[in-house]
């Protein structure tokens, strides 16, 4: 007599195993979130933006380091909130790049970062093509481990020309976009996102408050001492945005006053 085929497992109902009647077994693989590339220096607008796809996607955050003078509270600050969301964290070496970008007052130590809120200012902090740089760079990463995105932290400014680098403006990112299709290659093409585009930095402020974001542990100051300046350019805008967002600044500031600081003009700016 032929031997009868093997019967499948009972289940604790007295049917067949449920595993094996699954048509479409589920792997551990298809519960994983997808991969974002955030470009990540430390700052305000890039632990929000870091805080704002921790909840859909597994993060990897990108921070450069191209000679800037105030890298070291940068970097530090980065390191330390990628620990606190638990995101595996990168920096990319570019100090031989940062040396010859001359003229610019966060990589040449012949010029003041300025103290004030102006057209001049911005053109005295400005580095000739940088997001492109690290958006580039930020791209090719993507790539190579499957990213399903690449976000940045850009954003407009509320008064005067609301992007005023040339290179964070809509404008650039839609040509980007269509650029990285070419360049890809066989290689998958990440979406390049900028979610905070069209939002002023108080609107970020809002936002990072709302996700409970580590804005208290970013650093923003262009300078490099052992606390944030409160009088740079940078400061100058962090304080401000804290300030028309009507969320409570948890930064320890050198100079705790904001009316101490040189304050421009809104339409100066």
């Amino acid at each position: 007599m032929p031997a009868s085929p093997p019967r499948r497992p009972a289940d604790a109902c007295g049917g067949t195993d449920s595993r094996a009647r699954r048509e479409d077994p589920v792997t551990p693989r298809e519960h994983e979130k997808p991969l974002a590339v955030v470009v990540f220096s430390g700052g305000l607008d890039s632990t929000v933006l870091a805080t704002h796809y921790r909840a859909t996607h597994t993060l990897l955050l990108l921070s450069f380091d191209y000679g800037q003078r105030h890298r070291g509270g940068e970097l530090r600050a980065a390191r330390e909130i990628a620990a606190h969301l638990g995101a595996e964290h990168h920096v990319i070496g570019m100090r031989g790049l940062g040396a010859l970008l001359t003229g610019c007052s966060l990589t040449d130590p012949s010029h003041d970062v300025p103290e004030a809120l102006n057209a001049d200012a911005v053109r005295a902090i400005t580095i000739p093509n940088r997001n492109a740089l690290i958006t580039d760079a930020a791209a090719g990463v993507a790539m190579a481990r499957g990213a399903e995105l690449v976000a940045l932290g850009v954003h407009r400014v509320p008064v005067g020309d609301p992007y005023p680098l040339p290179d964070a403006s809509p404008r650039f990112f839609a040509a980007y976009r269509g650029m990285i299709r070419v360049a890809a290659g066989e290689f998958p093409v990440p979406r390049v996102e900028t979610p905070f585009i069209g939002m002023a930095k108080k609107d970020i402020v809002a936002h990072g408050h709302a996700l409970s974001a580590p804005l208290g542990r970013s650093w923003t100051c262009y300078l490099d001492g052992p606390a944030q300046c409160g009088r740079c350019f940078a400061c100058l805008t962090r304080r401000r945005a804290f300030a028309d967002a009507g969320v409570p600044d948890p930064t320890a500031y050198e100079k705790e006053s904001v009316h101490d600081a040189p304050h421009s003009s809104p339409a100066q700016l």
